[in-house]
């Protein structure tokens, strides 16, 4: 097994000719979500505009940003194309599994924010991974369904033949990759987060295809509607008349930290005390 790994796209966005010019600024379209307020949003990621000094920028400067972004994708793409022709020349494309994925996204201006961290915006999270698994997946093919890098483990053991432990966290995507959805397959995907750099600051994200809820434990928490607000602008989880979805999205993330044995809520307390603070803020 060979692991090729690339420091891009990450800043500061310096490729060679021609990729550094490759798109056009002027022809990078805003953004939706760049008219971000931060209204009922959790301060640290005000806090970030701040660290990064970023606040003062405007969308002319985040299209060459943008643009120099697109021209690192295109660099590393011609990459991938390289490796992937020395193993049609080596004669064993074949008989070589290729996956593609990346540790996490980049805000690039989403929401007005930089880099990664400190929120549980699709910019961050919602990463590529494709798969070409000769004899099992098919050309062309896309898959909707929740997936996420813990399943590349048990994938590989799975490509490899070797058995998978049962501790193992993931799921082989034998299944999905052949087109194929099993019935038990997960409808939501649970993300983890413990700080980096600046801040050891934990959050959890529990999404489904209609609801994204975002625990924060120390600041408020976070309810979008991913079908009608797709740009996460409008946080719904203080608002009386989302108090249900509120509810049914806890008891999910709780199902999910459990079966990972993530232990960053007491949860009998943790349920109890959601919900006393909820009425507070209702009573006042």
């Amino acid at each position: 097994m060979v692991c090729a790994a690339f420091h891009g796209p990450h800043f500061p966005y310096a490729v060679p000719r021609p990729y550094d010019t490759l798109y056009d600024p002027s022809t990078v379209i805003r953004f939706k979500n760049f008219d971000e307020t931060f209204v009922d949003k959790p301060m640290v990621q005000q806090m970030e505009l701040m660290r990064w000094n970023t606040a003062h920028l405007t969308w002319k400067d985040w299209q060459k940003v943008i643009a120099a972004y697109w021209g690192y994708v295109s660099f590393l793409d011609s990459l991938v194309g390289t490796l992937l022709c020395q193993l049609r020349k080596l004669g064993i494309e074949d008989k070589t599994a290729v996956i593609f994925s990346t540790d996490h996204g980049d805000m690039l201006g989403g929401h007005r924010l930089f880099n990664k961290g400190f929120n549980m915006y699709e910019e961050d999270h919602h990463i590529p991974l494709i798969i070409r698994w000769p004899g099992v997946s098919k050309p062309g093919m896309v898959c909707d369904k929740f997936c996420g890098l813990v399943d590349v483990f048990p994938t590989l053991l799975d490509m490899g033949g070797a058995r998978i432990p049962s501790q193992a966290q993931g799921r082989s995507l034998r299944a999905l990759a052949s087109g194929t959805t099993p019935p038990d397959w997960r409808d939501d995907i649970l993300c983890e987060f413990n700080g980096y750099e600046s801040t050891l600051l934990s959050m959890r994200m529990v999404r489904t295809e209609k609801w994204k809820y975002v625990y924060n434990p120390f600041d408020q928490d976070e309810l979008y509607d991913m079908v009608s607000d797709p740009g996460e602008l409008h946080n719904l989880a203080a608002l009386p008349a989302f108090t249900h979805v509120l509810r049914r999205m806890r008891e999910r993330m709780l199902k999910r930290l459990h079966e990972v044995n993530d232990g960053i809520v007491d949860v009998t307390s943790w349920q109890s005390n959601s919900y006393r603070l909820f009425v507070s803020e209702r009573e006042r």
